[in-house]
């Protein structure tokens, strides 16, 4: 089984790799014995990676700790497109490194036993509740007056009447920004 980080070949021995798919739930029995369960979605998917490095191979360790500690524009984590047999099947694409690195000594052999974890990013479910329209939200308002707007200020116009040093401020902000001015 081959690892393939953009193109980047992941060596080591004995590649292990473990696929998860999280899905979230609430429990919405209250203090009954119910057993309803409220479905929050498919949370992104996982590649639990394990190999073993001999010691006299550090270099793939080293270059192993390049691509884990590589960023992108930002300082965010660099994003890897990824190829391997199970990462297809679960249809993980790109990925970025989470939950750390870890190298331990073997007991016995003179090697590290490496494990990494890497995590799904832009998968389809993601792609798809971005695509979706968001619940449209009411404005509420209750009995008496508004809540958080000045004194005497008109609760159904919705529009503020603006002072000098804002009206003034409005004119430069149209300016700088090419529209025109009043």
């Amino acid at each position: 089984m081959t690892l393939l980080l953009d193109g980047h070949l992941v060596q080591g021995k004995n590649l292990k790799v473990t696929a998860n798919l999280r899905m979230e739930s609430g429990d919405m029995s209250g203090q009954t014995s119910n057993t309803e369960k409220a479905h929050k979605g498919f949370k992104p998917k996982t590649l639990a990676i394990t190999l073993l490095i001999p010691f006299v191979d550090k270099d793939q360790l080293r270059d192993l700790m390049r691509l884990a500690e590589a960023t992108a524009g930002g300082g965010q984590l660099h994003l890897y497109r990824v190829v391997n047999d199970t990462a297809e099947a679960f249809g993980v694409r790109q990925v970025e490194f989470t939950d750390g690195v870890s190298a331990r000594e073997d007991d016995t052999l003179r090697q590290w036993q490496v494990q990494f974890t890497l995590s799904e990013r832009q998968s389809n479910p993601e792609k798809v509740e971005g695509r979706r329209p968001g619940n449209a939200v009411n404005a509420q308002a209750g009995p008496g007056g508004t809540v958080g707007g000045q004194a005497g200020e008109d609760a159904t116009n919705g529009a503020a009447e603006l002072t000098g040093f804002e009206k003034t401020l409005s004119k430069l902000d149209r300016w700088l920004g090419g529209g025109a001015t009043e």
